[in-house]
Formats: structure tokens, C-alpha cells, sequence
């Protein structure tokens, strides 16, 4: 082989020499970054290759804003957690005394539902006492009528349907057909009850003539009605004052009830018993406190006395537990001296060397 002479001739044989090296494709050309590509590793090799984000970018599917630029990544929103209930720490009110003792004994879940439960059926009430309010005014309004009601074989909507298309008929149907309607009125109402003479009678009533009134009468009823107009006027102005300061009488006293009966523990329980007692002592002339009837209407009510007889036997109960407690404590002392300690003075003479020696066995 001959030994290379030129430059050229040195380097291809140094390229045939060397081991063949596997080329790499070309790389795609990539846009211009649109940021500034973050460093990756700052003590990295000079030889390794550079990190191209925008092609790591474009291959992940990271979108582009209006620009057209990459879009930062948004970082994901922390969606807080549910908020636990407010603390539930009374019984409804609406519960038994006996069945609210076992309260605290419920779970906090448990108790969280029931005040939502309660909450919900103190509001749909709230909601519907307009509608049962209407309800129970027309079940009042036609009370007294239920017998004949009853007697047609009927119920209160069907008598509001057929009275009000009468009247409907009454005002605007034509002139026979009103003396159709008029006539089966009569008929029914009228000949049905009385025969044939209600005739004559519905015919000198609508022949009669209106009375006649003497002018004179008319102008003395007048004058009166001029003298007693200003006697009426203060009467109705000194009746509406007493009527509003009876109604704010009234709404003081119902605001005050309510407060109480807010505070106290069993004030649902024996509201009806406290209006029976002060009641009974509004008439008798007796003055009686909200507390002192509260107190006496929780003895009348069983339930609340035998809740509250329990809670007082519980109380008792403790009670001796930490009085027996205590002395059991108080029994468990150490002695001051034991058998085997020596007498605080030496004895003198034979007698009380004696005494002492009985003493120290005795122990």
C-alpha cells in the first residue's frame, strides 16, 4: 500500500479507515420558537443534543392562541370540597319531650339531615298558609248551608258552579230567556212552597208602589242627621284610636309570648296549658308571670314532668356517685406513724416505758 503524499489523499484514507457510523435524518425544520425554550439541565454535556419545545409542543396537541402562538398551559382549578353543615346541637322543636332527650345520643349526619328535613317542612308550610288559610275561610263560609248542601246531593264546588252560571244568566241572557229562568225560579222556588197563591203575591209586589214619604219627616231626618254628624265623627276617630292601640296592645304581647317561648326548653310542649292557666287567672282578678305559668304548665303536662322527673333522678344520681367518691378518696390516707416508728420522746421511767411499748403494739 502506498503511503499517502498529499492532504487529501491523508484524510480519505482516514475515512476508510474509520468505522461506519449509522447518518441520521434530517432533521424537519421547526418555526421559530415562540418563547424561549427553557433550559433543561444546565451542567448537560456540550455534545448533546438541544431539546426542541416547540416540536414537543406540536406533538403533544397543546393549543395555539389568536396569535398563533402556543398557548401556556392553564393550571387545572381546584374545585373545593363541601362545606360540612352548620352544627346542629338542639332537638326540633316539634319532637316529643321524651323522644328529644335521646338527642345528643344521634350521629352528626343524622342530625344534620333532620334539621334539613325540619327546615324544609317549616318552609313548604310557610309557602302554603296563604292556600290553606283561603281553604279554611270557605270551609267556614259554608258551614252553616252544609245540610242543604248535603241535601241536593252535592259538594261546595258544584253550588259555587251552578250559582255562579245563574248569575252569569241572570245578567246577560235575553229578555224571554231571562222570563224562562224567571218563570222555573217561581215555579220551583215559589208555587212548590206556597201553591198557586204565590202567584198573586209575586204580582201585588211587582204592581205595588214604592211608599211615599212626607217631605216635613224627610227634612227633620235631615237636620238630625247635621247635629249628630260631628258626635259621629269623634266617635269613629276615638273608636279607630282604640282600635289601633288595642291592636298594638296585642302584637307587643304576642312578641313578647314569642320571645319566651323561644328561650324556654318545653315552650311548644305546654303552650296550650300556659293559656289555659293564665287564662283562668285573668278572670279570677290574678296577676300570673309567663315564667310562673310556664313552670306550672310543665308540671300539668306528663310527658314534660316525666322527662324532667328523669333528668332529676340522672342529676341525683351523680350526685351521691361523687359524694361516695369523695369519702372513698378521703378514707384512703396514710397513717401519720407506723408500728415500727419510735415514740416522739424517750420514755423517763419504768411507767412510761410501759405506756410506750403497749402503744407502739397496739398500732
Amino acid at each position: 500500500m502506498n503511503e499517502p503524499t498529499t492532504i487529501r489523499e491523508s484524510l480519505e484514507a482516514a475515512i476508510e479507515a474509520a468505522p461506519a457510523v449509522e447518518t441520521a435524518p434530517a432533521p424537519v425544520s421547526a418555526p421559530e420558537p415562540d418563547y424561549a425554550p427553557t433550559e433543561v439541565a444546565t451542567d448537560a454535556a456540550p455534545d448533546a443534543p438541544s431539546v426542541d419545545l416547540n416540536a414537543m409542543a406540536e406533538q403533544q396537541g397543546q393549543p395555539r392562541d389568536e396569535q398563533g402562538k402556543f398557548a401556556k398551559p392553564e393550571s387545572a382549578e381546584i374545585t373545593p370540597g363541601p362545606k360540612s353543615g352548620p352544627k346542629v346541637d338542639r332537638a326540633p322543636a316539634s319532637w316529643r319531650p321524651e323522644v328529644r332527650e335521646h338527642w345528643a345520643q344521634l350521629p352528626e349526619t343524622v342530625r344534620a339531615e333532620v334539621a334539613r328535613r325540619e327546615t324544609e317542612v317549616q318552609r313548604t308550610l310557610q309557602e302554603t298558609a296563604q292556600a290553606r288559610q283561603y281553604a279554611e275561610s270557605i270551609s267556614r263560609a259554608f258551614q252553616p248551608y252544609e245540610a242543604y248542601i248535603k241535601a241536593e246531593g252535592a259538594n261546595p264546588l258544584q253550588v259555587i258552579d251552578n250559582l255562579m252560571g245563574t248569575a252569569v244568566r241572570l245578567r246577560t241572557s235575553t229578555g224571554p230567556e231571562l222570563a224562562g229562568l224567571m218563570a222555573g225560579m217561581v215555579q220551583q222556588f215559589g208555587t212548590g212552597r206556597f201553591g198557586q197563591q204565590f202567584i198573586e203575591m209575586l204580582d201585588s209586589a211587582l204592581a205595588g208602589n214604592a211608599p211615599r214619604q212626607d217631605p216635613a219627616q224627610m227634612q227633620i231626618q235631615q237636620t238630625i242627621q247635621q247635629q249628630l254628624a260631628p258626635v259621629q265623627q269623634f266617635m269613629s276617630q276615638f273608636q279607630q284610636a282604640q282600635a289601633a292601640q288595642q291592636a298594638q296592645v296585642a302584637q307587643q304581647a304576642a312578641s313578647e309570648v314569642e320571645t319566651f317561648m323561644s328561650q324556654v326548653e318545653f315552650g311548644n310542649d305546654v303552650r296550650a296549658e300556659m293559656a289555659d292557666l293564665m287564662e283562668v287567672a285573668s278572670r279570677r282578678g290574678q296577676q300570673l308571670s309567663m315564667q310562673d305559668a310556664y313552670r306550672q304548665a310543665c308540671l300539668m303536662n306528663p310527658q314534660v314532668r316525666a322527662a324532667l322527673q328523669a333528668r332529676q333522678k340522672t342529676q341525683q344520681a351523680q350526685a351521691q356517685t361523687g359524694v361516695a367518691q369523695r369519702a372513698r378518696a378521703a378514707a384512703v390516707s396514710v397513717p401519720s406513724s407506723g408500728p415500727g416508728m419510735a415514740p416522739k420522746q424517750a420514755p423517763t421511767d419504768i411507767r412510761s416505758a410501759i405506756e410506750a411499748a403497749i402503744a407502739m403494739t397496739s398500732r
